[in-house]
């Protein structure tokens, strides 16, 4: 399937990088006329229109600043990779964001839940600790490194990244209320994914996205890397389509070969109509928003 690119993920004001724009997209949720994503290594969410190419807007979603220094910045950042989009249970109109840390570091094991205003913008932020949640999740899995994340009613499904040296996605799940409460929960894994390879290298899980049915889109890369830390050189990308019982329906190739890490999608008359957004994996490039048809 090809992308075609959009536009940069260019933003209002230089972040801790120094540019003004996110290298490092991780996640995407689309409401109304905007565009919500999250970086992996910035203390802000940017907020886009859904048309042109006007800048992103910044809101904050943790104090204090990140060192501009890539290696420092690295050790130091809340690594957001989750974003998803709640219902206020007393409105059901207006939304809620959730954004969820990867776990694979004790620095990346916070969340942030914030209301969406009637201007789009974020209120009421509930800063969230989630060390227990997170050591919990730790013993079911080799290596934690959370990378997606869907809300099927109170069900959280949370989708465990592999790598080379332990290439299963695991789909782990817990109470959505007890994630948000800060209360104990009880968790699972909900299904073990054994995915193809490319070039040798296993594509593993960067993000998931509910659809419509029920069904759940995930983009994948194949990254060369034995751990949940380091980057590697990248072999190539995929969509991998779930049913809901959370079997393989059908994998498709992205073209061209980028890092795909926040993806939206939703049921058209052709196929699946989806938006991504892509980590650069260098911190002097700018991440990118891509469209895309899964002819399926």
């Amino acid at each position: 399937m090809l992308l075609k690119h959009l536009r940069d993920l260019s933003v209002e004001a230089p972040l801790a990088s120094g540019h003004a724009f996110l290298s490092a997209a991780s996640g995407l949720v689309v409401i109304d006329g905007h565009h919500y994503v999250v970086g992996d290594d910035e203390h802000h969410l940017a907020m886009f229109p859904k048309a042109g190419a006007e800048k992103g807007r910044l809101m904050r979603l943790f104090p204090g600043e990140l060192p501009r220094d890539a290696k420092q910045r690295k050790a130091q950042k809340p690594d957001l990779e989750m974003l998803l989009s709640l219902p206020i249970a007393t409105d059901g109109r207006r939304r809620r964001l959730l954004t969820l840390g990867s776990g694979s570091t004790e620095q990346r094991r916070r969340g942030v839940l914030a209301e969406i205003d009637d201007a789009g913008l974020l209120c009421d932020l509930q800063l969230l600790d989630l060390q227990g949640l997170y050591a919990a999740l730790e013993a079911l899995v080799p290596e934690l490194n959370l990378e997606g994340a869907v809300a099927q009613g109170d069900a959280l499904l949370l989708f465990n990244r592999g790598n080379m040296a332990n290439p299963a996605t695991h789909i782990l799940t817990t109470p959505l209320s007890a994630v948000i409460d800060g209360t104990a929960a009880e968790v699972s894994i909900a299904k073990e994914l054994q995915l193809p390879s490319v070039k040798g290298v296993p594509l593993s899980v960067t993000d998931a996205c509910l659809l419509d049915d029920g069904d759940i889109l995930l983009s994948t890369v194949a990254e060369a890397t034995d751990n949940s830390y380091a980057d590697g050189a990248l072999a190539g990308s995929a969509l991998v389509l779930l049913d809901a019982r959370l079997d393989v329906i059908a994998i498709e190739e992205m073209q061209p070969k980028i890092k795909v890490e926040g993806l939206s999608g939703h049921y058209v008359a052709g196929g699946i109509e989806l938006l991504c957004v892509t980590d650069a994996d260098n911190p002097a490039k700018a991440a990118g928003l891509y469209s895309g048809l899964w002819r399926i």
